[in-house]
């Protein structure tokens, strides 16, 4: 009777012990990351080694604009970007890179989720990183803005517009597609027109695709926060 009962002691040991590691696995620890008073961004480091991902959780509203800039050495250290309620990822960044910039979809809590691939993962890896993270912005009321009319819609709007806001001395490539891994086809100076050929939301990014306005060069896609509307007449 006794060693039956060191038996079953045993084996609720050791599936006591299998079930935690599964939930050290597929856990997901959530840290909060709250802004100085007065302050739109902030900075956090952290540390992860093999499985854990860590989601850095804060609240945004629908409208505001999201920056979210990874500093890692581990190049296969990634962070994806969640919006409120859902898992499918607005920013994928094994995909899209280390810099996330997008207009917010819906009010809420956001994740930024910071993870290894799974090869590294698996072979218990460990890094440590810093995220820079800036929300600025006004609110989306839903109500139209008024002024100038910049490329923040996916459908219609200008027939033409204007590139700006560039840094100096800097110009604003034009892909081949709707990604900035694409290769580039031309290049744009501040003050140049193009016309607008429509836009698309890709990884929380506005997409526009546009042409020179004599058709000379070839079509191809911008970053839409770098477009205005223009009085260009042909």
């Amino acid at each position: 009777m006794e060693s039956r009962m060191k038996t079953f002691g045993l084996w609720l040991l050791v599936l006591s012990t299998f079930v935690s590691s599964l939930h050290a696995d597929d856990g997901i620890r959530e840290q909060p990351v709250h802004f100085k008073p007065g302050s739109e961004g902030t900075t956090v480091k952290g540390h992860l080694t093999g499985r854990e991902d860590i989601d850095y959780v804060l609240g945004a509203k629908r409208g505001q604009r999201m920056t979210v800039v990874l500093h890692a050495e581990h190049p296969q250290l990634y962070f994806n970007v969640l919006p409120p309620g859902r898992e499918e990822a607005i920013f994928i960044g094994s995909t899209s890179g280390d810099r996330f910039e997008g207009d917010l979809p819906s009010n809420g809590n956001y994740r930024i989720r910071v993870y290894l691939m799974r090869a590294a993962a698996r072979r218990d890896e460990s890094a440590s990183y810093r995220l820079d993270i800036r929300i600025e912005g006004a609110v989306d009321t839903g109500e139209p803005r008024p002024g100038v009319d910049f490329a923040d819609g996916l459908a219609g709007g200008p027939d033409y517009w204007e590139v700006t806001g560039l840094a100096r001395r800097d110009t604003l490539n034009m892909h081949a597609s709707a990604s900035p891994n694409d290769r580039v086809v031309d290049e744009l100076d501040e003050g140049d027109v193009v016309r607008n050929l429509g836009c698309k939301l890709v990884q929380g990014h506005r997409w526009c695709r546009v042409a020179r306005p004599d058709d000379n060069r070839p079509k191809g896609w911008v970053a839409g926060r770098y477009l205005r509307e223009s009085s260009y007449q042909p």
